[in-house]
C-alpha cells in the first residue's frame, strides 16, 4: 500500500544516515515494504541470509528509527521471505481498507522487548524499578503521579513500556495511553485548528481522559507551549480526581522545569519523583551480559569489562557498542573473544590507546611478584605463599576493576562468593595493620600499571 512505501522511504533515510554506504547497499537496498500488520511494519527480504543479518545486526537501529517517525500504530517490524507472505494474507486484505483515525487513536502499543525481565536493575535505577513494579500491580492507588527523570538513554522509555506491558498482561481490558509529549502537543493543535470544530475538541478530551493510565514521555518538550500546558493541567486534574494512574518522564526534576506553569510543576511533584542515573560499572557489565545472552553471543568477561569500562555514558550507547562489536566480528567471521578485535570494532567510539586492565593482567603480575604459577593461583592448592598470592589477586581485581564477586569466583575455579568476600576482607584488614602486605600491594599495583 502507498502509505507503507512512504513509511519505508522515511525509515530508509534514517537508517542510511547511521550506517556505511557499503552496509546499506549490501543489506537494505533489496528490501521491499509489504504492509502494516499486527502493529508491525512487514518487510520482505529476498534471501534468508539477508533476513538473518538484519535481525542479528540492525534490529535496534530500525526500532529506534521507527520510534523517531512517531507513527503511533507502528511499534515494531518483521522481516519475512517471499515464502512467508501467505501468513499475512488475511491481514494484508484488511489493510487495504483505510484505517480510520479513531481506530488508531483508541490504542497504545508497547515494545514487547521492553519488559521488567529485560530491565537490568542496579544502584542507579533500583528505586524507579521498585516503584514501577508497584504501580503495575496496583495502578492508580500507589505513587500517583509517578515522575521519572534522568538523562538520555538511561532507560526511562524502557521502564514506561515495561509498566504498560505488565498492566496489560494482568488486565487486557485496561485502557492505556502512552505517547510522547510531542504527540500530545500535535493532538492538541489539531483539536484547535478550527475553533468551530467541537467534534475535534471532544475527541481530544475523550482520548486523553477516558483512560485508566496516561503516560507522557519527555515532558520537557512542553516548553513555550502555554495552550498545551493548560490542556494538560485540566487533563491531569480530571484523571487524578478519578484515581487514574499518571506517569510522566523528563530529562530533569520537576523543580527544574521552570518554563512550566507553577501549578503544573506542583502537581508533577505531588506524587513520587524518582531518578535514573548513569549506571555504575557493575550494572553496565550486567547489562552487556544480559544483552549478549538475548542475542545468543558468548562474550568473555574481559571483553565485557573492556566495553563496560570504555562506554560509561548511557545504556543506549552501551547497546550500540555491543551491536557494533557483534556485527564487526560476524563480518570478519571471528568470535568476539579478542581485545584487539574489540578495539578495532570500537575505534571510532572509544580511546583505545589507554592501558587495558583485565583479570589476567592482575593475576599475571601477582604470579610474577610471588614467583608462583598461574594454574596454582587460580586452582585449589593451599600452600601459604599461593594462598596469600591468590587472596591479594582477588582483592586487587575487586578493588581495581569492580568486577562482580560471582564473576571473580568463576575465574578462580568456581569458588563461591563467601570465599571471595573472605579473601577481599582479609587483605583489606592486613593493609591497615601489616606494612609488608601494604607494600606488596603497592608493588604489584606499580607492576600492573607498567604492563
Amino acid at each position: 500500500m502507498e502509505d507503507c512505501k512512504k513509511i519505508w522511504n522515511e525509515l530508509s533515510i534514517g537508517i542510511s544516515n547511521n550506517i556505511s554506504t557499503i552496509s546499506y547497499d549490501m543489506w537494505f537496498t533489496s528490501l521491499e515494504p509489504l504492509t502494516v500488520a499486527y502493529n508491525k511494519l512487514i518487510i520482505v527480504a529476498k534471501l534468508k541470509s539477508t533476513k538473518q543479518a538484519i535481525n542479528n545486526n540492525y534490529r535496534d537501529l530500525i526500532l529506534n528509527e521507527i520510534k523517531k517517525l512517531n507513527y503511533s500504530y507502528i511499534t515494531d517490524f518483521v522481516i519475512i521471505t517471499p515464502d512467508e507472505i501467505s501468513v499475512y494474507e488475511n491481514q494484508i486484505q484488511e489493510d487495504k481498507e483505510e484505517l480510520t483515525k479513531e481506530s488508531i487513536d483508541s490504542k497504545s502499543f508497547f515494545n514487547s522487548d521492553f519488559t521488567f525481565d529485560k530491565f537490568v536493575v542496579g544502584q542507579s535505577n533500583q528505586i524507579v524499578y521498585a516503584a514501577a513494579k508497584a504501580i503495575s500491580n496496583q495502578p492508580g492507588t500507589l505513587h500517583n503521579p509517578l515522575f521519572i527523570y534522568g538523562g538520555v538513554g538511561l532507560g526511562k522509555t524502557h521502564i514506561m513500556h515495561a509498566i504498560g506491558n505488565e498492566i496489560l498482561k494482568n488486565n487486557k481490558k485496561a485502557k492505556i495511553i502512552y505517547c510522547t509529549t510531542e504527540q500530545f502537543v500535535n493532538d492538541f493543535i489539531d483539536s484547535i485548528k478550527n475553533n468551530k470544530d467541537n467534534e475535534q475538541n471532544r475527541r481530544f478530551r475523550e482520548k486523553y481522559r477516558n483512560v485508566d493510565i496516561l503516560m507522557l514521555d519527555d515532558i520537557q518538550f512542553l516548553a513555550g507551549k502555554t495552550g498545551t500546558q493548560e490542556a494538560l493541567f485540566h487533563t491531569f486534574n480530571d484523571l487524578y480526581q478519578f484515581k487514574k494512574q499518571i506517569i510522566l518522564s523528563s530529562d530533569r526534576h520537576p523543580k527544574e522545569l521552570t518554563f512550566l506553569e507553577e501549578r503544573l510543576q506542583s502537581r508533577f511533584a505531588s506524587g513520587l519523583t524518582v531518578d535514573i542515573s548513569t549506571p555504575d560499572l557493575e550494572t553496565r557489565i550486567a547489562i552487556l551480559q544480559k544483552k549478549a545472552f538475548y542475542k545468543n553471543v558468548n562474550l568473555p568477561i574481559e571483553v565485557v569489562y573492556f566495553i563496560a569500562e570504555k562506554i560509561d555514558s548511557n545504556i543506549r550507547e552501551l547497546e550500540g557498542a555491543l551491536q557494533k562489536v557483534i556485527f564487526y566480528c560476524q563480518l570478519l567471521g571471528k568470535e568476539p573473544d579478542n581485545i584487539d578485535i574489540i578495539k578495532e570494532a570500537l575505534k571510532d567510539d572509544i580511546d583505545v590507546t589507554t592501558h587495558i586492565l583485565s583479570m589476567d593482567t592482575i593475576v599475571d603480575a601477582t604470579c610474577s611478584y610471588f614467583n608462583v604459577k598461574k594454574q596454582d593461583i587460580i586452582g585449589k592448592k593451599k600452600l601459604k605463599q599461593i594462598v596469600m598470592a591468590r587472596q591479594i589477586a582477588i582483592y586487587l581485581i575487586y578493588d581495581m576493576m569492580g568486577v562482580p564477586l560471582a564473576t571473580i569466583g568463576s575465574y578462580f575455579g568456581g569458588k563461591d562468593h563467601t570465599t571471595i568476600i573472605y579473601a577481599r576482607d582479609k587483605i583489606e584488614e592486613l593493609i591497615k595493620s601489616d606494612n609488608l602486605v601494604n607494600n606488596q600491594i603497592k608493588d604489584i599495583r606499580n607492576m600492573i600499571q607498567k604492563r
